[in-house]
């Protein structure tokens, strides 16, 4: 073999090697555009995923809210019905404490009124 073969043999055995080197390059070139692909897939699904989280959090938010101002106005409602009640309960009670002071003040106005009048007709009695 002459130098010029062996430089030829030596040129065509490094061609077909880089020839073997690329296609594998291509081959994986290929693979990460089809893991680029389904990378950004993930991506924008994770995206798409964390708004409509964020909008989920904002409904939760608003229920919360509403629900917090129905419990309030319940509390309240329920507080006016037991002082109503309450207010019914104790009106006998009330009203029996008026009759027993009315009472009172008849008895002690009788009293008066029998003592005045004898103390009166005794006075006229003696002056006579």
């Amino acid at each position: 073999m002459t130098e010029n073969e062996k430089v030829l043999l030596e040129c065509e055995q490094r061609s077909k090697s880089n020839s073997h080197r690329i296609d594998g390059l291509e081959k994986d070139m290929k693979e990460m555009k089809e893991d680029n692909k389904a990378i950004y897939k993930i991506a924008t699904s994770v995206e798409v995923m964390a708004e409509k989280l964020g909008n989920i959090e904002e409904k939760v938010d608003e229920t919360n809210r509403k629900v917090d101002e129905t419990a309030k106005a319940q509390r309240i409602s329920e507080d006016r019905f037991l002082q109503r009640v309450a207010d019914i309960e104790g009106q006998p009670a009330i009203q029996l404490q008026k009759n027993v002071n009315e009472i009172k003040v008849k008895v002690i106005t009788a009293i008066i009124t029998f003592l005045v009048t004898g103390a009166l007709g005794a006075l006229i009695y003696f002056a006579k």
